[in-house]
């Protein structure tokens, strides 16, 4: 296994990435953070992983899983939203420490390691350049939005709303993905909605984002047969059943008439009333 390495040990170095983006096929699951959550579930599935025994939320990132291809045929990013993890990539979170290049780590014979081509981790005066301290930035987020998502994803696997994704490679380790079971979703009545909603809206809000977020996902990788909840059905609130029209395609046009006809207001007050 190739050893990871702070960045600061290999900061004479350059990171040199390449002018596609093809190195996409090299990863299957990125994690997420709390500012992009409603952004990115426009056009990336969100799945979750048990990373030592605690629950990550992140985004599906490989070809595969794509109802719409995220490059173009020359291997170019297509323009859709690039999320944080992608924009960390190839690095890792590393330990917590005082030092901002010590706080990142990378492979110790990275392919995007170069002695003298791409951005210098270091400036002219020896200090972590801006590419470094915005990935410190960018990884900081990730590490914060863990521990904010951890909670509500708790009870996400309490209730039973969280079903394995159907999918060989699963992640690099091997350890299952999962995602939200849209069936057993709807048939959350008033009063699991109310508790989930009580402490915190972010359990309700990530779970309508969770759902909407599966549109993205080719329906070979979803429940064959969605669970059924415990609780009795009831009729499911139209905010938590996805509509299957894709935003992007639909009809949309100003109507650009009067609210109210001008020639039919007087231009004369009545009587005793006050001017305009």
């Amino acid at each position: 296994m190739t050893r990871q390495v702070a960045v600061r040990e290999v900061s004479h170095l350059r990171l040199s990435m390449p002018t596609e983006d093809c190195w996409t096929d090299q990863l299957n699951w990125i994690p997420v953070g709390m500012s992009e959550y409603h952004l990115a579930c426009r056009h990336f599935p969100l799945a979750m992983r048990i990373e030592k025994q605690l629950p990550e939320l992140g985004l599906l990132v490989h070809p595969r899983y794509f109802v719409n291809p995220l490059l173009d045929a020359a291997g170019k990013w297509r323009g859709v939203y690039r999320p944080i993890g992608l924009r960390c990539f190839p690095f890792a979170a590393g330990h917590l420490g005082d030092d901002p290049l010590s706080e990142f780590t990378i492979a110790e014979d990275s392919k995007y390691l170069s002695p003298s081509h791409g951005i210098p981790f270091l400036d002219e005066a020896g200090q972590p350049s801006k590419l470094a301290m915005e990935l410190h930035r960018l990884i900081g987020l990730l590490r914060r939005s863990r521990d904010l998502f951890a909670d509500v994803l708790d009870q996400y696997l309490i209730a039973g709303l969280l079903v394995a994704l159907i999918d060989s490679e699963q992640t690099d380790d091997g350890s299952p993905l999962y995602v939200i079971d849209r069936g057993r979703l709807a048939q959350m009545n008033n009063a699991a909605l109310g508790a989930m909603g009580r402490h915190r809206f972010l359990g309700v809000d990530l779970a309508v984002a969770w759902a909407f977020s599966l549109h993205n996902l080719q329906t070979q990788y979803l429940p064959k047969d969605p669970g059924r909840s415990r609780l009795q059905p009831q009729p499911a609130s139209p905010m938590l059943v996805p509509d299957s029209t894709p935003i992007d395609h639909l009809p949309l046009v100003l109507d650009d008439g009067e609210l109210v006809s001008f020639a039919e207001i007087t231009t004369t007050s009545p009587e005793g009333a006050c001017p305009p």
